[in-house]
């Protein structure tokens, strides 16, 4: 397994323990269920945006490799979408997700990125 797919396994991993934990947090603290809400909405759009960002890359560097024909495509366009799709539906359903949990959690997928990146190259040593 090359180094890729292992930072995107063990992000997906971190992600799901995230999401489990921010769900167990949630049922023993209903009165803050939305805020939990909101981490696990952003967390998991975030999760995707990355996975989605790592496969353009890969077809990228294929195409560039000449194994496969360049086409166009909307990378940025989708993820930018999922994202704001996400924030419409924190706005629509204020009851349920929390809006600034939403929307700081958008970002943990790059971040835990960067952490597991530095802890790989921590234990190569």
């Amino acid at each position: 397994m090359n180094e890729v797919n292992k930072l995107n396994k063990l992000l997906i991993w971190t992600i799901i323990g995230t999401i489990i934990a921010c769900f167990i947090i949630a049922e023993l603290m209903p009165h803050r269920r939305t805020v939990f809400h909101g981490i696990v909405l952003g967390a998991s759009v975030s999760c995707i945006n990355v996975i989605y960002m790592a496969y353009k890359v890969r077809n990228i560097a294929k195409a560039a490799a000449g194994e496969i024909k360049k086409r166009a495509s909307l990378g940025f366009g989708v993820r930018i979408a999922t994202s704001i799709l996400a924030i419409v539906l924190a706005l629509e359903y204020p009851q349920y997700f929390h809006e600034l949990a939403v929307c700081a959690s958008l970002v943990a997928g790059q971040f835990m990125l960067y952490i597991i990146a530095f802890i790989m190259v921590l234990n190569e040593d």
